[in-house]
């Protein structure tokens, strides 16, 4: 549920603000550069298959990249979680090399208010998030930290949802930027050829063939999709519950955090090992391959026949 509402809400961010700006394009500029800055936009979305699919089976591009993206949602999660000891070490050699320290230390605070506001935002999306304002004294471990502790907390807390978190975002924002281009550029078209009357007409017709070219693959790919992002929420759910109820991240020393990220890590291993994750695995890859033979070897004939129909039927009405 989490990775629809996530998804969908991209998607429809993306197409408004999209809009908004092809429209502001339009009241700026002339009709033919706005043609082009919509196309330019659209193809950028679709790049790497078109690249890809130069060298290799189109259908193969697109099972590669969509693999790639689901298995990076689900087995990703559980591998992102190995930063963990890094930021650890990193902290603990910074008490050996003073230069090095403060260095770090004046970047992480230049980094503090946007990592404030992540925070309120995660706080607002999330009621179990362990949230503070609270300006606590950096005690031990953490006085070589431009941040502290309970930021390091937070963080942590974070951490494990933002693959997933990116994949549906991503994902959702080159949907929303692929149907607005068609349903601007189609409105534009109406206009064009018909007068005010033709922008709901050229706005339906490519919408319709937008709608027609993602079904028949898209009712495959995109649960799919979705079905490894919910994996990775799952390993992040787990994970925060952790944080929380077993008040991980809350010493001052090396040993301490150290102790922490091994019982981190030990959820990861037995997440990444679990049975009931290679086996969603396996179907989502079977899944992001069919889909992409339907993508390769079915919708097209899917969208002929049908904007052949539905030339035949608008060719009957008088606009």
């Amino acid at each position: 549920m989490w990775s629809a509402k996530t998804f969908a809400l991209s998607v429809l961010t993306a197409f408004i603000i999209s809009m908004l700006l092809y429209a502001l394009m339009l009241i700026t500029s002339e009709p033919a550069p706005v043609d082009e800055i919509i196309v330019s936009a659209a193809s950028a979305a679709t790049s790497k298959v078109t690249v890809a699919a130069e060298y290799i089976s189109p259908m193969w591009a697109i099972f590669i990249f969509n693999s790639i993206a689901a298995l990076m949602a689900s087995l990703g999660t559980g591998l992102f979680m190995f930063i963990h000891p890094l930021l650890i070490s990193d902290i603990r050699m910074r008490a050996d090399h003073g230069r090095y320290a403060s260095v770090s230390i004046g970047f992480e605070r230049m980094l503090v208010p946007g990592n404030r506001l992540l925070q309120k935002l995660a706080h607002r999306m999330d009621a179990g998030f362990p949230y503070t304002d609270a300006d606590t004294p950096k005690v031990g471990f953490w006085e070589y930290c431009g941040y502290s502790r309970e930021d390091y907390r937070m963080l942590a807390y974070m951490l494990p949802f933002t693959i997933p978190f990116l994949i549906m975002i991503v994902n959702g924002l080159l949907m929303g930027i692929l149907l607005a281009f068609f349903v601007f550029n189609g409105s534009l078209t109406g206009f064009h050829i018909f007068g005010p009357k033709g922008i709901f007409l050229g706005a339906f017709y490519n919408l319709t063939y937008f709608v027609i070219s993602i079904l028949p693959h898209g009712i495959i790919e995109i649960p799919a999709l979705l079905l490894a992002a919910a994996l990775g929420y799952r390993l992040a759910r787990i994970q925060s519950s952790d944080i929380v109820h077993k008040g991980l991240f809350l010493g001052n020393s090396y040993g301490e955090l150290k102790a922490d990220v091994v019982l981190v890590l030990d959820t990861v291993k037995r997440y990444m090992l679990s049975g009931y994750l290679w086996k969603m695995s396996a179907i989502m890859i079977l899944m992001l391959l069919f889909a992409a033979y339907v993508e390769t070897y079915v919708t097209l004939r899917i969208v002929e026949r049908t904007m052949l129909g539905l030339d035949g039927f608008l060719g009957t009405i008088s606009v």
